[in-house]
């Protein structure tokens, strides 16, 4: 179903069962991939800075 949606909405295409991302998807995938890298270096940011080498992480 995902593969079909993609390619429904521009971000994918697909020839022979080969599937490639589109300029489209490309630049949603990017976008989103910096939302999470960034909520995710937030988050160790403002860990590290009460306890500069903690022992575990929990996301």
């Amino acid at each position: 179903m995902e593969l079909w949606l993609a390619k429904k909405l521009g971000f994918i295409t697909e020839e022979n069962g080969l599937y490639e991302m589109t300029l489209k998807g490309a630049f949603y995938y990017h976008h989103y991939e910096q939302y999470y890298t960034l909520a995710y270096i937030d988050k160790m940011w403002g860990i590290m800075k009460e306890e500069a080498f903690p022992k575990r992480i929990r996301f």
